[in-house]
């Protein structure tokens, strides 16, 4: 290539470049029409697999079902377990009386949120950076890998109250007054948070504490001390006056339908289960520390042939490293039995090493993250650099905001599903701790540009790891959920749904069988967790709580199940023996062996296909569709033997 070609290549790039820096052309553009873009993006993307069945045994059941029993009366936490707090199924309890209960009319609801979570991190990122491409680039990777659908919640919380913080207590204001309304509106998000999750709730009251403790501090040139500790005083009190606000109204409600005292416990018990678990892990950490610290201090020992031979262990056997038997494996820490085992990154499929280094990668990207700018900040306050200070402050904001969702992946439950939750305000805080980096990048001395490569390696490579996983599973909410969903499904309460071609087979099947064997009101029951069946054959579960897994003695199931058959006489059970939480001991007829003796002992087998069984009683067995009546009659045949 000549020079005056690669002159002209280099000015074209040079040109496209100048586009996207600020008064450039498109970057203008996108300032204006960025959060445009991003809707119409969202509107198509989410259109096209809006209708899809995102599979059994997912969030949307329990949703509906619970908001669908709200809806006919029944109290939140007394009648029906509910899990979460009352305005993760209120919102949802609220459309179903305006259009009835329907599946796709809540459907379409959360998608919504995966909206606003969307143009919430396009303006959050434009405010912080003042990039629009940056902004959109943001908002485009949080719309595409969203966290999955009926829990995007989680995600939305916490942009939500990074939102309100940042623009309350970090980023510069034009005036007092505009500062004060983003002090109560940070007060109203932390309410809405703890009346959704109270744990999200409860660790970012430690974020929005903490700011209001610096904030004072923040500046050192534009305001003195006394000043700017009295608008951290105003702040404080007009946080905690949105917050009561939100309280209020709620509060007041559950005090006149009579659950006032159960709604005001979650508050105690949060807490208190929160350390209960923390002490778990801690723990649990301890152990596998001393355990692998002892393994390593102790010395060999030659193995003795003769004992092992006899069957008896040798001195080094037991534990103890020798030239034969390697150091201990470390585990995973696990704090509940209903927890799924982190994946290694020994595991032999190649998408369970991915999914490991996602798991993992967040932790270093987080710790350089917070040492930088923990550094940087103290540096600027030194020498009355507002500026780097508000950078730095924002940085670690945006990061404390993000890791409020980090436990709950990392320690409760390690897969896809947790972990894009985590992963939509990790995505802010990454691109906006890189746009900063880059920007230091002219005024930095060698070590510090050092360390801006690593961690843009670092970081870098955990994004573009992620999304490659994400993008590819259906547990994150993103299109990958319509893979080979092309079979139309229709059940009850607006279930008008794609399947794929198993889901469709079984979910027809039961479906004609519930429909045909019982009537409205009577009872059907699923184990260990399929509302979606409740909700789509439009007959009600008498189980408060329609989940159960190995974290339930199977002897206690089994004499409740006992007593509930004997009073509410349900029709039709639905087990499903999947390992549902990754182990062959959490299958429903190893964990609740007796309750699934009583259910074949006593119903008559009308369906099976895959993991899934429909037992119905004998008294309704003469009502079940043709197709499926032989297998019946045999299960009757074989009992009465």
């Amino acid at each position: 290539m000549d020079t005056s070609a690669a002159s002209k290549i280099s000015g074209t790039f040079r040109r496209i470049a100048h586009q996207f820096r600020p008064g450039g052309d498109i970057e203008t553009f996108l300032s204006r029409m960025g959060g445009w873009v991003l809707l119409a993006f969202a509107f198509a993307y989410y259109g096209y697999y809006c209708r899809v069945w995102p599979g059994p045994g997912g969030e949307g059941g329990v949703v509906a079902l619970v908001s669908q029993r709200l809806l006919e009366g029944q109290r939140p936490i007394v009648d029906t377990f509910i899990g979460y707090n009352v305005l993760w199924f209120y919102p949802v309890v609220g459309l179903f009386k305006l259009m009835g209960p329907n599946y796709l009319g809540m459907r379409l609801f959360f998608f919504l949120l995966c909206i606003i979570t969307g143009q919430l991190s396009f303006r959050l990122v434009l405010k912080c950076t003042g990039r629009a491409w940056i902004s959109l680039l943001v908002g485009l990777l949080v719309v595409l890998v969203p966290g999955q659908t009926y829990r995007n919640y989680m995600p939305l919380l916490v942009v939500l109250n990074m939102t309100t913080f940042l623009s309350a207590y970090v980023l510069s204001a034009s005036r007092v007054s505009n500062r004060l309304l983003w002090m109560a509106g940070s007060g109203v998000a932390l309410g809405i948070a703890y009346l959704v999750r109270v744990d999200v709730g409860f660790f970012l009251s430690f974020i929005l504490v903490g700011l209001i403790v610096v904030f004072p501090f923040g500046s050192r040139s534009h305001a003195i001390l006394s000043h700017r500790v009295l608008i951290a005083t105003a702040g404080l009190i007009l946080a905690l006056s949105g917050l009561f606000l939100t309280h209020l109204p709620v509060y007041l409600d559950a005090s006149e339908r009579g659950f006032g005292a159960e709604f005001a416990a979650q508050y105690r018990q949060w807490p208190d289960l929160i350390g209960y678990y923390g002490n778990k892990v801690l723990n649990s950490t301890r152990d596998i520390i001393v355990k692998y610290t002892k393994a390593s201090l102790q010395k060999p020992h030659p193995r003795n042939t003769d004992a092992d031979a006899a069957g008896t262990p040798s001195p080094g056997s037991a534990g103890a490293p020798t030239e034969a038997t390697p150091l201990p494996a470390i585990k995973s820490i696990k704090i509940s039995k209903g927890a799924h085992e982190r994946k290694s990154l020994d595991a032999p499929q190649a998408r369970d090493k991915l999914l490991a280094l996602n798991l993992y990668l967040p932790i270093p990207v987080s710790l350089m993250l917070l040492t930088g700018s923990l550094v940087a900040w103290f540096r600027a306050l030194w020498f009355s650099d507002d500026r780097s200070a508000r950078s730095s402050l924002t940085l670690m904001t945006s990061l404390g905001c993000s890791l409020v969702l980090f436990p709950q992946y990392f320690f409760w439950q390690p897969n896809m599903v947790h972990l894009s939750e985590f992963m939509v305000p990790m995505t802010l805080t990454i691109i906006m701790s890189c746009a900063v980096a880059a920007g230091l990048w002219k005024w930095s001395g060698k070590l510090i540009r050092i360390f801006f490569l690593l961690y843009l390696a670092v970081s870098s490579t955990a994004l573009v790891l992620y999304y490659i996983n994400g993008c590819q599973s259906g547990g994150s909410g993103g299109i990958a959920v319509s893979l080979h969903k092309d079979f139309e499904f229709r059940g009850a309460n607006g279930v008008h749904v794609k399947m794929n071609s198993q889901e469709f087979e079984e979910n027809s099947a039961i479906f004609k069988i519930i429909t045909a064997v019982s009537s409205r009101g009577e009872y059907v029951i699923c184990y260990p967790y399929h509302p979606e069946i409740n909700f789509m054959t439009d007959r009600p579960s008498y189980e408060q709580n329609v989940y159960a897994d190995n974290d339930i003695p199977g002897s206690r199931f089994y004499r409740e199940l006992e007593r509930n058959v004997e009073r509410h006489h349900p029709v039709v059970f639905i087990v499903n023996n999947w390992d549902i939480n990754g182990t062959e001991d959490s299958r429903f007829y190893n964990w609740a062996w007796e309750a699934y003796r009583y259910i074949t002992s006593n119903y008559s087998l009308a369906y099976q296909h895959g993991n899934f069984e429909v037992y119905v009683r004998p008294d309704r067995v003469d009502r079940i569709p043709k197709e499926f009546r032989a297998q019946a009659k045999a299960s009757l045949e074989k009992a009465s033997e």
